[in-house]
């Protein structure tokens, strides 16, 4: 497997072995549109990217970053991980709408609080190398829409997008980790979700189009995120003809993401396009297209559910993986019933060879699923907030969600 030192350097000499895209044939249809794009295009499925735990000290994590905001709670690795799901950016705010400001301050809030980012890979990996004290998040993107990733005229990330953002206050604060953000990718759909695309199809030379793609996909690998399948252009699964028009859907979709990266990128997770599943359920998990060619998705996002078990719970199923809109208030909801209740947030050991929880939770441990990882019980379960006199309960850990993309 390659480390992210070598993906960098694989990805420039990788372009020179991709196809052409599903997007490079004109505008495809929008979102939730029922007739399938005009072109696709098809590369080799390919083995994962990952990295294997290894021997940081309690503390550390094996990049050696430094560790920056944690929290004292102590250890529980049984704890839940919030997936973040967002989608454009932009003002007034909506359900999936969030302004940059917000998005900006997300990220500080979260850094302060003691949380770090990881992806899906990492988490379906238990590759959750981050500092004693510290929280996981996953941060999901949903569409490649244009306010996420745009480049100047000069080739350079646009400082008011959501990847400028997250790349200016990453060198701001270099605790807060590589990587981190997971991007559901809509190969073939209309502008503004075009393959981030920063103008209508039809309004850019399909070369200069293409070259932006390419260099946006190399470096979302490059700097150690994680690619995503949201399917070819949106289009609701559960209202697919068939049972191969599903799975064109998604393989196609997944073929065409796949023709601006590495070869031997392995792309392990998808997005349902609004949390609708095919009438064949399993479809979303695996399945055939195109004669035969397969594709296997071993993390599926559902689009609402609250805070999500980790890969070391008996309840884990990485096939059915809650995420957690960031609408208004949303988050700071979250964050402050955490706050009242600490009982249900994974907090690190700071070492990724040990599987640290309370006694509490001794009950949900999967054993079979540490992979060579040590379990240790450990003291000082964080106990929840007491309510002020005559007040309410502390809300129950888990937010609740709404149906959505």
């Amino acid at each position: 497997m390659m480390n992210r030192s070598e993906w960098a350097q694989k990805a420039a000499a990788a372009a020179l072995l991709v196809l052409l895209a599903a997007c490079g044939g004109g505008d495809g249809k929008g979102e939730g549109d029922g007739e399938q794009a005009n072109d696709s295009a098809t590369a080799a499925a390919a083995p994962g990217d990952t990295g294997a735990a290894s021997g940081a000290q309690p503390g550390q994590t094996a990049n050696n970053l430094p560790a920056g905001p944690t929290t004292q709670l102590p250890p529980n690795e049984l704890g839940r991980i919030m997936v973040l799901e967002y989608h454009r950016t932009g003002s007034p705010e909506g359900e999936f709408v969030r302004t940059l400001e917000n998005f900006r301050k997300d990220i500080r809030t979260l850094y302060e609080a003691g949380y770090r980012p990881v992806t899906m890979r990492q988490v379906l990996e238990g590759n959750i190398d981050i500092p004693r004290g510290t929280t996981p998040v996953v941060f999901t993107m949903d569409d490649a829409t244009r306010g996420q990733f745009y480049l100047t005229a000069n080739g350079e990330v646009d400082p008011n997008t959501m990847m400028g953002s997250w790349m200016s206050f990453k060198r701001e604060n270099p605790g807060w980790g590589p990587g981190g953000m997971v991007w559901c990718i809509l190969p073939a759909a209309s502008h503004p979700s075009n393959f981030f695309g920063e103008t209508k199809d039809r309004d850019t030379p399909r070369e200069q189009r293409e070259a932006n793609i390419r260099k946006k996909m190399e470096m979302i690998v490059r700097d150690g995120h994680e690619v995503c399948n949201h399917t070819l252009y949106h289009a609701r699964l559960d209202r697919a003809a068939n049972d191969q028009q599903a799975q064109d859907w998604i393989g196609i979709g997944e073929d065409s993401i796949k023709a601006y990266l590495p070869q031997d990128y392995d792309i392990v997770t998808f997005a349902l396009p609004l949390g609708m599943w095919p009438r064949n359920k399993p479809l979303a998990w695996a399945g055939t297209y195109r004669n035969g060619k397969r594709y296997e998705n071993k993390v599926v996002l559902e689009v609402s559910g609250g805070p999500s078990v980790t890969p070391w719970d008996t309840r884990w199923d990485p096939h059915s993986v809650d995420r957690f809109i960031v609408g208004p208030g949303q988050l700071e909801r979250q964050l402050q019933r955490w706050e009242q209740d600490p009982t249900n947030r994974y907090v690190s050991d700071g070492d990724p060879r040990t599987i640290s929880y309370p006694a509490t939770m001794a009950q949900y441990l999967n054993r079979s699923a540490l992979g060579g990882r040590t379990p240790r019980e450990v003291a000082g379960a964080p106990a929840a907030a007491a309510p002020a006199a005559g007040g309410a309960q502390p809300a129950a850990p888990a937010a609740g969600g709404t149906t959505g993309r």
